[in-house]
Protein backbone atom coordinates (compact mmCIF):
# COMPACT_ATOMS: atom_id res chain seq x y z
CA UNK A 1 0.00 0.00 0.00
CA UNK A 2 1.17 3.61 -0.53
CA UNK A 3 3.09 5.34 2.24
CA UNK A 4 1.25 8.64 1.68
CA UNK A 5 -2.15 9.95 0.69
CA UNK A 6 -3.03 13.33 -0.78
CA UNK A 7 -5.54 15.99 0.23
CA UNK A 8 -6.51 18.79 -2.15
CA UNK A 9 -7.34 22.29 -0.89
CA UNK A 10 -8.62 25.57 -2.24
CA UNK A 11 -6.46 28.13 -0.47
CA UNK A 12 -7.49 31.79 -0.49
CA UNK A 13 -4.68 34.17 0.41
CA UNK A 14 -5.86 36.83 2.82
CA UNK A 15 -4.39 40.31 3.18
CA UNK A 16 -0.72 40.26 4.18
CA UNK A 17 -0.50 36.49 3.55
CA UNK A 18 1.82 34.72 1.11
CA UNK A 19 0.71 31.48 -0.51
CA UNK A 20 3.92 29.55 0.21
CA UNK A 21 3.82 30.57 3.85
CA UNK A 22 0.18 29.53 4.08
CA UNK A 23 0.93 26.13 2.56
CA UNK A 24 3.83 25.69 4.97
CA UNK A 25 1.49 26.58 7.81
CA UNK A 26 -0.96 23.83 6.78
CA UNK A 27 1.83 21.25 6.55
CA UNK A 28 3.01 22.01 10.07
CA UNK A 29 -0.32 22.82 11.75
CA UNK A 30 -1.88 19.53 10.75
CA UNK A 31 1.07 17.41 11.83
CA UNK A 32 3.90 18.35 14.22
CA UNK A 33 2.26 21.66 15.26
CA UNK A 34 5.66 23.22 15.97
CA UNK A 35 7.95 25.55 14.01
CA UNK A 36 10.06 23.63 11.53
CA UNK A 37 13.29 24.95 13.10
CA UNK A 38 12.70 22.95 16.27
CA UNK A 39 11.91 19.70 14.45
CA UNK A 40 14.48 17.01 13.79
CA UNK A 41 15.04 15.85 10.24
CA UNK A 42 13.50 12.52 11.19
CA UNK A 43 10.24 14.10 12.41
CA UNK A 44 10.06 16.33 9.34
CA UNK A 45 10.36 13.30 7.08
CA UNK A 46 8.12 11.05 9.15
CA UNK A 47 5.06 13.20 9.86
CA UNK A 48 5.07 16.63 8.17
CA UNK A 49 2.96 17.05 5.03
CA UNK A 50 4.73 17.76 1.73
CA UNK A 51 3.24 19.98 -1.01
CA UNK A 52 3.04 18.21 -4.37
CA UNK A 53 1.10 20.75 -6.44
CA UNK A 54 0.21 24.44 -6.45
CA UNK A 55 -1.85 26.16 -9.16
CA UNK A 56 -3.36 29.64 -9.12
CA UNK A 57 -6.94 29.41 -10.36
CA UNK A 58 -8.28 32.88 -9.51
CA UNK A 59 -7.51 36.16 -7.79
CA UNK A 60 -5.78 35.17 -4.54
CA UNK A 61 -7.06 31.57 -4.92
CA UNK A 62 -4.86 28.50 -5.35
CA UNK A 63 -5.50 24.80 -5.73
CA UNK A 64 -2.98 23.01 -3.55
CA UNK A 65 -2.26 19.33 -3.02
CA UNK A 66 -0.35 18.06 0.01
CA UNK A 67 0.86 14.49 0.57
CA UNK A 68 0.48 13.18 4.12
CA UNK A 69 2.13 10.11 5.62
CA UNK A 70 -0.42 7.32 6.11
CA UNK A 71 1.36 6.69 9.42
CA UNK A 72 -0.06 10.01 10.69
CA UNK A 73 -3.53 8.45 10.48
CA UNK A 74 -2.82 4.85 11.43
CA UNK A 75 -6.05 2.87 11.64
CA UNK A 76 -8.09 5.64 13.25
CA UNK A 77 -10.89 7.43 11.37
CA UNK A 78 -11.01 10.18 13.99
CA UNK A 79 -7.34 10.90 13.35
CA UNK A 80 -7.98 11.03 9.61
CA UNK A 81 -10.61 13.70 10.28
CA UNK A 82 -8.11 15.54 12.45
CA UNK A 83 -5.50 15.51 9.66
CA UNK A 84 -8.18 16.44 7.12
CA UNK A 85 -9.57 19.52 8.84
CA UNK A 86 -8.42 19.79 12.45
CA UNK A 87 -6.71 23.00 13.54
CA UNK A 88 -6.99 24.54 10.07
CA UNK A 89 -10.77 24.60 10.52
CA UNK A 90 -10.07 27.59 12.78
CA UNK A 91 -8.22 29.46 10.05
CA UNK A 92 -9.82 31.42 7.19
CA UNK A 93 -9.36 30.70 3.52
CA UNK A 94 -8.85 26.90 3.54
CA UNK A 95 -11.39 24.58 1.90
CA UNK A 96 -11.05 20.82 1.39
CA UNK A 97 -12.08 19.63 -2.08
CA UNK A 98 -10.79 16.06 -2.29
CA UNK A 99 -8.63 13.28 -0.96
CA UNK A 100 -6.93 10.20 -2.33
CA UNK A 101 -9.30 7.45 -1.19
CA UNK A 102 -7.52 4.46 -2.77
CA UNK A 103 -4.47 5.11 -0.60
CA UNK A 104 -6.70 4.86 2.51
CA UNK A 105 -8.96 2.04 1.33
CA UNK A 106 -9.67 -0.67 2.45
CA UNK A 107 -7.68 -0.56 5.67
CA UNK A 108 -9.54 2.50 6.98
CA UNK A 109 -12.74 3.23 5.01
CA UNK A 110 -15.03 0.61 3.53
CA UNK A 111 -17.92 2.61 2.07
CA UNK A 112 -21.61 1.69 1.85
CA UNK A 113 -22.76 -1.81 2.65
CA UNK A 114 -25.28 -1.80 -0.23
CA UNK A 115 -24.95 0.93 -2.83
CA UNK A 116 -27.26 1.81 -5.70
CA UNK A 117 -27.21 -1.49 -7.59
CA UNK A 118 -27.91 -3.68 -4.56
CA UNK A 119 -30.64 -1.33 -3.36
CA UNK A 120 -32.33 -1.45 -6.75
CA UNK A 121 -32.26 -5.24 -6.57
CA UNK A 122 -33.52 -5.18 -3.00
CA UNK A 123 -36.50 -2.98 -3.86
CA UNK A 124 -37.12 -4.41 -7.34
CA UNK A 125 -36.81 -0.96 -8.93
CA UNK A 126 -34.30 -1.61 -11.72
CA UNK A 127 -34.50 1.59 -13.75
CA UNK A 128 -36.46 4.62 -12.57
CA UNK A 129 -35.64 7.28 -10.02
CA UNK A 130 -37.10 6.67 -6.57
CA UNK A 131 -39.30 8.64 -4.18
CA UNK A 132 -38.95 9.39 -0.48
CA UNK A 133 -40.86 11.45 2.02
CA UNK A 134 -40.73 12.32 5.72
CA UNK A 135 -43.20 11.69 8.53
CA UNK A 136 -43.90 14.97 10.30
CA UNK A 137 -44.50 17.29 12.05
CA UNK A 138 -42.73 16.92 15.36
CA UNK A 139 -45.39 16.88 18.06
CA UNK A 140 -47.61 14.38 16.23
CA UNK A 141 -48.71 11.31 18.15
CA UNK A 142 -47.69 7.76 17.28
CA UNK A 143 -51.11 7.06 15.76
CA UNK A 144 -51.01 10.25 13.68
CA UNK A 145 -47.57 9.43 12.30
CA UNK A 146 -48.58 5.84 11.58
CA UNK A 147 -51.66 7.05 9.73
CA UNK A 148 -49.51 9.33 7.56
CA UNK A 149 -47.17 6.42 6.95
CA UNK A 150 -50.11 4.26 5.83
CA UNK A 151 -51.38 6.91 3.42
CA UNK A 152 -47.95 7.45 1.89
CA UNK A 153 -47.51 3.69 1.51
CA UNK A 154 -50.93 3.26 -0.09
CA UNK A 155 -49.92 5.99 -2.52
CA UNK A 156 -46.80 4.05 -3.46
CA UNK A 157 -43.97 6.17 -2.01
CA UNK A 158 -40.83 4.05 -2.14
CA UNK A 159 -39.14 5.14 1.11
CA UNK A 160 -40.95 6.70 4.06
CA UNK A 161 -38.54 8.04 6.66
CA UNK A 162 -38.97 9.72 10.00
CA UNK A 163 -38.39 13.43 10.02
CA UNK A 164 -34.98 14.00 11.58
CA UNK A 165 -36.68 15.84 14.44
CA UNK A 166 -38.42 12.66 15.60
CA UNK A 167 -36.24 11.06 18.26
CA UNK A 168 -37.58 9.54 21.50
CA UNK A 169 -39.87 12.32 22.67
CA UNK A 170 -42.84 11.68 24.92
CA UNK A 171 -45.36 12.45 22.18
CA UNK A 172 -43.98 9.69 19.88
CA UNK A 173 -41.51 7.37 21.67
CA UNK A 174 -39.05 5.57 19.43
CA UNK A 175 -40.11 1.96 19.93
CA UNK A 176 -43.83 2.70 19.83
CA UNK A 177 -43.40 4.78 16.68
CA UNK A 178 -41.35 2.14 14.89
CA UNK A 179 -43.80 -0.65 15.77
CA UNK A 180 -46.78 1.39 14.58
CA UNK A 181 -45.15 2.51 11.33
CA UNK A 182 -43.94 -1.02 10.48
CA UNK A 183 -47.51 -2.24 10.96
CA UNK A 184 -48.78 0.61 8.77
CA UNK A 185 -46.35 -0.40 6.00
CA UNK A 186 -47.48 -4.02 6.21
CA UNK A 187 -51.16 -3.07 6.26
CA UNK A 188 -50.74 -0.93 3.15
CA UNK A 189 -48.84 -3.72 1.38
CA UNK A 190 -51.66 -6.15 2.13
CA UNK A 191 -54.09 -3.64 0.64
CA UNK A 192 -52.16 -2.61 -2.47
CA UNK A 193 -49.92 -5.58 -3.23
CA UNK A 194 -46.92 -3.28 -3.31
CA UNK A 195 -44.56 -2.58 -0.42
CA UNK A 196 -43.04 0.68 0.71
CA UNK A 197 -40.02 0.84 3.03
CA UNK A 198 -39.80 2.55 6.42
CA UNK A 199 -36.64 4.21 7.78
CA UNK A 200 -36.91 5.38 11.41
CA UNK A 201 -34.60 8.07 12.76
CA UNK A 202 -32.01 6.47 15.04
CA UNK A 203 -29.97 9.64 15.66
CA UNK A 204 -28.54 9.83 19.18
CA UNK A 205 -25.08 9.80 20.72
CA UNK A 206 -22.97 6.88 19.56
CA UNK A 207 -23.92 4.02 21.89
CA UNK A 208 -27.61 4.90 21.86
CA UNK A 209 -27.62 5.21 18.06
CA UNK A 210 -26.19 1.69 17.82
CA UNK A 211 -28.85 0.41 20.24
CA UNK A 212 -31.61 2.06 18.19
CA UNK A 213 -30.18 0.58 14.99
CA UNK A 214 -30.41 -2.89 16.52
CA UNK A 215 -33.91 -2.18 17.82
CA UNK A 216 -35.09 -0.86 14.46
CA UNK A 217 -33.96 -4.09 12.81
CA UNK A 218 -35.58 -6.18 15.54
CA UNK A 219 -38.90 -4.36 15.06
CA UNK A 220 -38.95 -4.86 11.29
CA UNK A 221 -37.81 -1.50 9.91
CA UNK A 222 -36.32 -1.48 6.42
CA UNK A 223 -33.47 0.98 6.95
CA UNK A 224 -32.36 3.77 9.26
CA UNK A 225 -32.02 7.55 9.12
CA UNK A 226 -28.97 9.03 10.82
CA UNK A 227 -27.66 12.58 11.27
CA UNK A 228 -23.94 11.73 11.28
CA UNK A 229 -22.79 15.17 12.39
CA UNK A 230 -24.88 14.76 15.55
CA UNK A 231 -24.37 11.05 16.23
CA UNK A 232 -20.74 11.20 15.08
CA UNK A 233 -19.20 10.52 11.69
CA UNK A 234 -17.46 7.37 12.87
CA UNK A 235 -20.79 6.10 14.22
CA UNK A 236 -22.15 5.91 10.68
CA UNK A 237 -19.13 3.90 9.57
CA UNK A 238 -19.56 1.56 12.53
CA UNK A 239 -23.24 0.98 11.73
CA UNK A 240 -22.47 0.24 8.09
CA UNK A 241 -20.05 -2.48 9.19
CA UNK A 242 -22.46 -4.25 11.54
CA UNK A 243 -24.02 -7.52 10.44
CA UNK A 244 -27.50 -5.97 10.37
CA UNK A 245 -29.56 -5.81 7.20
CA UNK A 246 -30.50 -2.11 7.30
CA UNK A 247 -29.30 0.46 4.73
CA UNK A 248 -28.37 3.89 6.07
CA UNK A 249 -29.76 7.24 4.94
CA UNK A 250 -27.65 10.22 6.07
CA UNK A 251 -29.19 13.62 6.89
CA UNK A 252 -27.13 16.86 6.76
CA UNK A 253 -28.40 18.44 9.97
CA UNK A 254 -25.60 20.23 11.92
CA UNK A 255 -23.24 20.13 8.92
CA UNK A 256 -24.10 23.46 7.29
CA UNK A 257 -21.22 25.36 8.85
CA UNK A 258 -18.84 23.05 7.02
CA UNK A 259 -20.29 23.64 3.54
CA UNK A 260 -21.88 27.08 3.37
CA UNK A 261 -18.98 29.43 4.14
CA UNK A 262 -17.49 30.23 0.75
CA UNK A 263 -13.73 30.30 1.36
CA UNK A 264 -13.42 27.62 4.01
CA UNK A 265 -14.83 24.33 5.16
CA UNK A 266 -15.45 21.31 2.97
CA UNK A 267 -16.77 21.48 -0.59
CA UNK A 268 -20.36 20.08 -0.57
CA UNK A 269 -19.52 17.37 -3.08
CA UNK A 270 -16.54 16.32 -0.95
CA UNK A 271 -18.45 16.15 2.33
CA UNK A 272 -21.73 14.65 1.16
CA UNK A 273 -20.68 12.79 -1.97
CA UNK A 274 -17.21 11.58 -0.98
CA UNK A 275 -16.67 11.56 2.79
CA UNK A 276 -20.15 10.37 3.70
CA UNK A 277 -19.91 7.72 1.01
CA UNK A 278 -16.56 6.53 2.38
CA UNK A 279 -18.12 6.39 5.86
CA UNK A 280 -20.89 4.08 4.69
CA UNK A 281 -24.10 5.92 3.81
CA UNK A 282 -26.32 4.38 1.14
CA UNK A 283 -28.36 7.58 0.69
CA UNK A 284 -26.94 11.11 0.68
CA UNK A 285 -29.58 13.71 1.63
CA UNK A 286 -28.65 17.25 0.64
CA UNK A 287 -30.54 20.56 0.19
CA UNK A 288 -31.51 20.91 -3.45
CA UNK A 289 -31.39 24.12 -5.46
CA UNK A 290 -34.53 26.12 -4.86
CA UNK A 291 -35.13 24.89 -1.33
CA UNK A 292 -34.82 26.94 1.79
CA UNK A 293 -31.20 25.84 2.37
CA UNK A 294 -30.24 25.29 -1.25
CA UNK A 295 -26.92 24.85 -2.99
CA UNK A 296 -26.36 26.05 -6.54
CA UNK A 297 -27.21 23.75 -9.44
CA UNK A 298 -23.50 23.06 -10.18
CA UNK A 299 -22.96 22.18 -6.51
CA UNK A 300 -25.96 19.82 -6.54
CA UNK A 301 -24.76 18.11 -9.70
CA UNK A 302 -21.28 17.79 -8.22
CA UNK A 303 -22.73 16.05 -5.15
CA UNK A 304 -24.63 13.65 -7.42
CA UNK A 305 -21.52 12.92 -9.47
CA UNK A 306 -19.37 12.33 -6.40
CA UNK A 307 -21.91 9.96 -4.81
CA UNK A 308 -22.30 7.94 -8.03
CA UNK A 309 -18.77 8.10 -9.48
CA UNK A 310 -17.36 4.76 -10.61
CA UNK A 311 -13.84 6.12 -10.08
CA UNK A 312 -14.24 5.78 -6.31
CA UNK A 313 -13.12 2.53 -4.63
CA UNK A 314 -16.45 2.37 -2.78
CA UNK A 315 -19.92 1.23 -3.72
CA UNK A 316 -22.11 4.08 -4.94
CA UNK A 317 -24.55 6.09 -2.81
CA UNK A 318 -27.99 7.30 -3.88
CA UNK A 319 -28.10 11.12 -4.10
CA UNK A 320 -31.25 12.23 -2.26
CA UNK A 321 -32.01 15.90 -2.93
CA UNK A 322 -34.61 17.44 -0.62
CA UNK A 323 -36.27 20.86 -0.75
CA UNK A 324 -36.94 22.76 -3.92
CA UNK A 325 -38.70 19.73 -5.44
CA UNK A 326 -42.46 19.34 -5.62
CA UNK A 327 -45.09 17.67 -7.77
CA UNK A 328 -44.86 20.45 -10.34
CA UNK A 329 -41.07 20.39 -10.73
CA UNK A 330 -40.16 16.72 -10.32
CA UNK A 331 -40.10 16.11 -14.09
CA UNK A 332 -37.63 18.97 -14.47
CA UNK A 333 -35.34 17.47 -11.83
CA UNK A 334 -35.60 14.01 -13.41
CA UNK A 335 -34.17 15.51 -16.58
CA UNK A 336 -31.44 17.37 -14.68
CA UNK A 337 -30.26 14.53 -12.44
CA UNK A 338 -31.02 11.28 -14.27
CA UNK A 339 -32.47 8.06 -12.92
CA UNK A 340 -29.99 7.20 -10.15
CA UNK A 341 -31.49 9.60 -7.63
CA UNK A 342 -34.07 9.54 -4.82
CA UNK A 343 -36.35 12.57 -4.72
CA UNK A 344 -37.21 13.55 -1.14
CA UNK A 345 -40.53 15.41 -1.31
CA UNK A 346 -42.63 16.53 1.63
CA UNK A 347 -44.53 19.81 1.63
CA UNK A 348 -46.35 19.49 -1.69
CA UNK A 349 -47.62 16.02 -0.73
CA UNK A 350 -48.98 17.26 2.59
CA UNK A 351 -50.55 20.31 0.92
CA UNK A 352 -52.28 18.50 -1.92
CA UNK A 353 -56.04 19.23 -1.91
CA UNK A 354 -56.92 15.58 -2.48
CA UNK A 355 -54.78 14.34 0.37
CA UNK A 356 -51.52 12.47 0.94
CA UNK A 357 -52.45 9.23 -0.79
CA UNK A 358 -53.63 10.94 -3.99
CA UNK A 359 -50.56 13.17 -4.06
CA UNK A 360 -48.28 10.17 -3.58
CA UNK A 361 -49.91 8.31 -6.47
CA UNK A 362 -49.46 11.36 -8.68
CA UNK A 363 -45.77 11.52 -7.78
CA UNK A 364 -45.26 7.82 -8.51
CA UNK A 365 -46.98 8.20 -11.89
CA UNK A 366 -44.54 10.99 -12.78
CA UNK A 367 -41.51 8.92 -11.73
CA UNK A 368 -42.62 5.84 -13.67
CA UNK A 369 -43.03 7.71 -16.94
CA UNK A 370 -39.98 7.91 -19.19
Amino acid sequence: MPDTFEITYLVTVQKQEQINEKIEGICLEQSAELPRRVLTDEIQQKVVGKPTRKEQIGDHIYEVTIAWPCADVGDDISQFLNILYGNISLQPGIKITGTEWPALHPQLFRGPAYGIEKLRERYAIPQRSMSATALKPMGSSVSELADCCYQFACGGIDIIKDDHGLANQEFAPFEERVKACVLAIEKAADSTGRRSYYYPNITAFASEAVDRYHKAAELGADGALLCPHIAGLETMHRLARLDIDLPIMAHPSFSGGLTTIGEQGLAPDFLYGQLWRALGTDFVIYPNKGGRFSFSLPECKAINDAARSKDSPFLTSFPTPGGGIDLETVNHWKNEYGKDVVFLIGGSLYEHPEGIEAASKLLQDKLQKK
